[in-house]
C-alpha cells in the first residue's frame, strides 16, 4: 500500500520528535488522517486548534481529500511580526 507522507514543522516537529511520518492509508480526509497521526503521536493533540495543514503545497481544511502518495504539511502558527 502506498503511504501518505506527513511533514511536521516547528513546534509540531519538536513535540513529535520527528520531522516526517509515513502513514499507510487509503484515500481519506485530512481530519481522519489527523486522527491516525494523533494516535501515533498523542503529544500533538493539544496543538490541533492552532495548526494549519497543506496537502501537496496547498492549504487545506479538514474535509480535504488525501490520496496515497500525497504529502501533508503540519504547520504551526506563525508568530512574530
Amino acid at each position: 500500500m502506498e503511504k501518505i507522507t506527513v511533514r511536521l514543522f516547528g513546534a509540531a516537529a519538536d513535540r513529535a520528535g520527528t520531522r516526517e511520518v509515513e502513514l499507510a492509508s487509503e484515500t481519506t480526509t485530512l481530519d481522519e488522517l489527523w486522527s491516525k497521526l494523533a494516535d501515533r503521536h498523542p503529544e500533538l493533540s493539544p496543538m490541533r486548534p492552532t495548526l494549519a495543514f497543506a496537502v501537496n503545497d496547498e492549504y487545506a481544511g479538514g474535509d480535504a481529500r488525501v490520496e496515497p502518495g500525497d504529502e501533508v504539511a503540519v504547520l504551526p502558527p506563525v508568530s512574530g511580526g
